[in-house]
């Protein structure tokens, strides 16, 4: 018989997808989360619920969906920051390569689409109706769009040596940062059965900057932090953060600290003198604690305004430096 002979039933069937393929484009992903972090994403949803009641169903899909962004962009993360460790371990694209973990994040965005299919049709059953008031993938593409413009700006001022000023990182970091934080906010609100006309957008911004300029101060300071990242991996990277932003602004004349941030330093001795710096002369690390902790009585005051919640009050004070 001719090899030939059924060369259209190959052609026009289906191609086949195992489970050992699916393992294979997850394997960096999945790698990833098998060393899992501080699980920021389900603590926050759950505390959340205490105010719109969602349906558990739609809650475990909200917190799935936001997981594997927040997860995913690590992925992409790492391999633009030239990173080293994550969560104590070699990064991911140094133990599977750049395009086999390139592929593995681009797959997980498209699985979340699926995902976000999937919510839409418990909203239309929970209704009884396929009018929702908006649609998850059109909150997760406003998201992810606003995370990916962040990234953006973050990556140019690293790349140009340009630093921003602090007005300009705070709308970074709003979008970078609060862009995903702003998925699960938004999704939560489309699927809430209690206070559906409640705006806790502005308060899920301030979480957003709170976070990430914490991590900024803890990254130059905080001896998990060196454990699991690295020390003072910012400095590393040639990254513009809030600490380095104020330090470089405080003193135009002096020169030091961007010209350390210039080299990317690998060795501590730079990293040193740089945190030195920004300790005893430009007073960078004493100001952002203090910026810090005025983020931190604003989103206090923001939760009481909405009328409480015990459990986000923990996590505020989980975020406490």
């Amino acid at each position: 018989m001719s090899i030939h002979a059924n060369m259209f039933d190959k052609l026009v069937s289906p191609s086949k997808w195992t489970e050992e393929n699916e393992s294979d484009i997850m394997a960096p992903y999945t790698y990833l989360t098998s060393n899992p972090g501080k699980e920021v994403v389900r603590h926050m949803a759950n505390a959340l619920n205490d105010w719109f009641h969602v349906p558990p169903e739609q809650l475990a899909l909200i917190i799935k969906i936001s997981s594997m962004l927040q997860n995913d962009c690590l992925l992409f993360d790492d391999i633009e920051d030239g990173s080293e460790l994550r969560r104590g371990q070699p990064v991911a694209h140094h133990v599977y390569g750049v395009p086999h973990t390139v592929n593995s994040a681009s797959y997980i965005v498209i699985k979340v689409y699926s995902d976000a299919l999937a919510l839409k049709g418990l909203m239309q059953a929970s209704r009884g109706s396929t009018d929702v008031p908006i649609l998850p993938e059109q909150i997760i593409t406003e998201g992810l769009l606003d995370a990916h413009r962040g990234q953006a700006l973050d990556i140019s001022w690293r790349d140009k040596i340009q630093c921003p000023t602090e007005d300009q990182y705070i709308d970074m970091v709003k979008n970078k940062t609060g862009g995903l934080f702003r998925i699960l906010m938004r999704l939560m609100m489309a699927c809430a059965t209690k206070r559906q006309d409640e705006d806790c957008v502005p308060f899920i911004n301030i979480i957003g900057v709170l976070y990430q300029i914490r991590d900024d101060y803890k990254n130059l300071l905080d001896a998990t932090y060196t454990s699991t990242k690295g020390f003072a991996e910012d400095l590393t990277e040639g990254k513009f953060s809030f600490p380095i932003v104020h330090a470089i602004h405080a003193d135009e004349f002096n020169t030091e600290v961007i010209d350390i941030i210039r080299q990317r330093p690998k060795t501590p001795t730079l990293k040193k003198t740089a945190i030195t710096h920004m300790r005893d002369r430009s007073k960078s690390l004493e100001y952002t604690l203090e910026v810090l902790r005025t983020i931190q009585k604003l989103a206090e005051a923001e939760v009481q305004s909405l009328g409480g919640n015990p459990r986000l009050k923990k996590i505020l004070e989980m975020f406490r430096v």
